[in-house]
């Protein structure tokens, strides 16, 4: 009856070992030996992405290439700036965030595209269906956790909303001239605007085909 806890207590200790441990030219069982499994992982090309919770380690060829701390130091500037610290955006991954900052720094830290949902949550039908049809589904789900950054930028008919969100919210819809709802707009890891999409019938499977002609 003891031995879930045992096992959580150990995954843990791993997560926390010294950054120090692990340094360039490291290789990829030196990084699972000193760290343990990484919160979360992405590979592009040639390129492998681990994400700790105070960590991103790029590795290519099985080899580290660059250890990027997300340290204390980190934390106290992005909260400054008005976006979580690191250690919560490293654990994002196919979670739906509010912060656009945030998340365009979380993009451009593990290679990822932004996804940007402007929708109407509790009022626009479409979105709902965007929702129900496709968003919601594992196939989306899955691809998400590897590849977007997933932005949820809300304008609720009787949902409250902080006034900073509000206002962040019909910033973003003026700056990318949204004229109806949903739409999406997806980013590179730099913040180039790739291309524009909204509800689409037929399930995951084409809106995921779009996505990834863009």
């Amino acid at each position: 009856m003891h031995l879930k806890p045992l096992v959580l207590a150990s995954c843990c200790s791993f997560a926390c070992l010294p950054l120090a441990a692990v340094t360039p030219g490291n290789s990829v069982d030196q990084v699972l030996a000193e760290k343990g499994p990484p919160a979360s992982k992405l590979e592009r090309g040639t390129i492998t992405v681990f994400t700790y919770p105070d960590a991103i380690i790029r590795l290519e060829g099985g080899r580290v290439l660059e250890v990027k701390p997300v340290g204390a130091d980190y934390a106290v500037r992005a909260t400054a700036a008005g976006s979580p610290p690191a250690r919560a955006v490293a654990r994002s991954a196919g979670q739906w965030v509010t912060d656009y900052s945030a998340a365009r720094a979380e993009a451009r830290a593990t290679h990822r595209r932004v996804f940007l949902l402007f929708t109407g949550s509790d009022w626009c039908i479409w979105c709902k269906r965007l929702e129900g049809e496709i968003l919601s589904q594992p196939a989306f789900a899955d691809f998400a956790r590897d590849h977007l950054v997933l932005v949820k930028l809300d304008f609720p008919n009787h949902t409250p909303q902080a006034p900073e969100l509000k206002a962040q919210n019909q910033k973003l819809a003026q700056h990318y001239g949204i004229q109806g709802y949903p739409t999406v707009i997806v980013l590179d890891p730099a913040g180039t605007k790739l291309g524009e999409m909204g509800y689409m019938k037929g399930g995951p499977e084409p809106f995921l085909a779009k996505l990834g002609r863009l």
